[in-house]
């Protein structure tokens, strides 16, 4: 077993306990925050954006938006992140309980990444050959979005290749790809250490956001703390935004105390790409029915659900925010 590998298992062993047990240190905490390996999680881990407003938060790093969810629906943890393709999962797995409460991040959220050196530069030119992705992500997802929408284009068009995430860059650099496709900090990972070059990214495709969820209980019972809450996430959008070459730089520092080699270049080619505003609007909103209905047109799911949001969490917290 490599380092990281062990690190993820140890830290998964982990995660059960820390949530179970609702605490730091023996301390006890306000929230229990599932969130999950984003860029933007990792500024987190190297900055406490919570103690500004007095807020405990235990933050737990969960593998796959499907615990994440989990953990949610049984109450393990109050409030937690996923992606549109986890947010239609969670509304339909608790319907009448699950609220949007502000969204993390959207936009260019993958892309498409050929060798630096290589001829490619449109999907076209990939016609025959080799190429990766993580089957059943939302990276399938939005190629096979991408293809619908282009009639040059079909999946079948290409040799493709079921890939871990790990794998994907030294695949690419020893010519078994000719290109991938993955979310990131990946993408931005090849980059930085001079490997690959973006063929195309997708946010005019699909917004894919990652929304912030909780439960209709948590929030009735807890809108002092998350408004508190909100307002530290604003904090750490507003560093992205303003100062990413610190944030970048507190976050490859976070990265790798967890074992994770992830330069600041990295960090902040992504935290300039990416859009990391948690407000969200109709777009964002119309965006998650949009996968919905494109996993119920593939199969993916039975039915359509209910999406439910409440911004007056944001708005106090924006209001919060003026007085701090």
């Amino acid at each position: 077993m490599n380092k990281r590998n062990g690190i993820v298992l140890c830290m998964l062993g982990l995660i059960t306990i820390a949530s179970l047990s609702g605490c730091i240190g023996g301390e006890k905490v306000d929230i229990r925050y599932g969130g999950q390996y984003y860029p933007g999680e990792f500024l987190l881990e190297g900055k406490n954006f919570w103690e500004k407003y007095g807020l405990k938060v235990e933050h737990i790093l969960f593998s796959s938006g499907t615990e994440n969810n989990q953990a949610l629906i049984s109450g393990d943890i109050d409030i937690n992140c996923g992606s549109d393709s986890k947010t239609v999962a969670l509304f339909n797995a608790i319907p009448d309980k699950a609220l949007i409460i502000g969204t993390l991040q959207k936009g260019d959220r993958y892309s498409t990444v050929v060798r630096v050196d290589s001829p490619y530069q449109t999907w076209e030119d990939l016609k025959g050959k080799t190429v990766a992705t993580r089957l059943g992500t939302g990276a399938e997802q939005v190629l096979r979005r991408y293809f619908e929408q282009n009639e040059n284009l079909s999946w079948d068009d290409f040799n493709w290749v079921n890939l871990k995430i790990e794998d994907m860059i030294a695949a690419l650099e020893s010519g078994t790809i000719e290109a991938f496709t993955a979310w990131e900090p990946t993408p931005a990972i090849a980059e930085a250490q001079g490997i690959g070059r973006i063929l195309r990214t997708y946010g005019d495709v699909a917004l894919v956001p990652v929304s912030i969820h909780t439960t209709i209980e948590f929030a009735n019972t807890h809108r002092e703390e998350i408004v508190k809450f909100l307002a530290a996430q604003m904090d750490k959008a507003e560093m992205i935004k303003n100062d990413p070459d610190l944030a970048a730089e507190l976050a490859a520092q976070a990265a790798s105390e967890r074992g994770y080699n992830v330069s600041a270049d990295a960090f902040k080619k992504v935290f300039e790409r990416i859009n990391f505003s948690i407000d969200f609007d109709g777009k964002v909103l119309d965006a998650i029915n949009d996968t919905a209905h494109f996993l119920y047109e593939q199969g993916k799911i039975d039915k359509i659900p209910q999406i439910k949001w409440d911004k007056s969490f944001l708005e106090e917290a924006k209001e919060l925010r003026k007085k701090e």
